[in-house]
């Protein structure tokens, strides 16, 4: 029960924060693999960013079930210290651990300046399941 409750709570908090069109900024490439301890067990994987641009004060990350539909995983605001995010540097972390099978889910990262405004984009979408 605490678990759908924050997985609820999670999903409500992520559409408050939806993403702004993100089709004309310039793209960053996100690796990402999940761990075991990424999973069911909730410590947020470690995020390697690659071409982010100067003046970069905070990433916009987001956790999605491509195949669970506005089922969001994480929704955070994080300091930008550099082209990494470490591994368990998410609050509110709700890992993929789905009931069976294998999910698709995709980590979204928007780069953003001082002021908010986006810098730049990146995507990926791995398997992951039990």
């Amino acid at each position: 029960m605490r678990t759908l409750v924050a997985a609820m709570l999670l999903t409500a908090a992520a559409a408050g924060c939806a993403a702004a069109d993100t089709s004309t900024l310039p793209r960053m490439v996100v690796e990402f693999s999940f761990a075991p301890t990424n999973t069911c067990q909730g410590i947020s994987p470690e995020i390697r960013l690659l071409g982010v641009p100067d003046g970069v004060t905070t990433y916009d990350v987001r956790l999605t079930d491509l195949d669970v539909p506005g089922f969001h995983h994480w929704a955070q605001t994080l300091g930008a210290a550099g082209p990494v995010i470490r591994a368990g540097a998410g609050v509110g972390y709700f890992g993929p651990c789905p009931p069976s099978g294998t999910h698709r889910y995709q980590i979204e990262v928007t780069a953003r300046d001082a002021r908010g405004r986006p810098l730049a984009y990146g995507d990926k979408t791995v398997d992951a399941g039990r």
